[in-house]
């Protein structure tokens, strides 16, 4: 399975989902982004949350992403967290293979 991104409020209740693409495009460039960089924390295989101070950042990030590499899953991805943003709430990125083993 593909990585999984969750839009969870303040509570950590679910309130949007999308997924990585199956080339895993987006995994692809946050495993060569710079280190240091929001994005290279996010995992393959391990969960990982970004509050909104980082997504802040990861947005940021995203948005300086050259043109070519902004595809389809990159830009559901930005607007699930200017999403996550405008909710005051979190991003949940569910790594690869995990879905449906994580949390409820």
């Amino acid at each position: 399975m593909p990585l999984v991104v969750y839009v969870e409020d303040q509570n950590r209740g679910r309130m949007a989902k999308t997924h990585e693409d199956r080339k895993e495009t987006f995994l692809a460039l946050c495993e060569a982004a710079p280190d240091g960089s929001v994005m290279r924390a996010v995992q393959r295989h391990g969960d990982t949350m970004l509050n909104e101070l980082q997504l802040r950042q990861f947005v940021e990030e995203l948005k300086q992403l050259p043109e070519e590499k902004r595809n389809s899953t990159v830009r559901k991805i930005a607007a699930a967290a200017e999403f996550a943003i405008a909710s005051h709430g979190y991003l949940y990125f569910e790594g690869a293979g995990k879905s449906g083993q994580g949390r409820p």
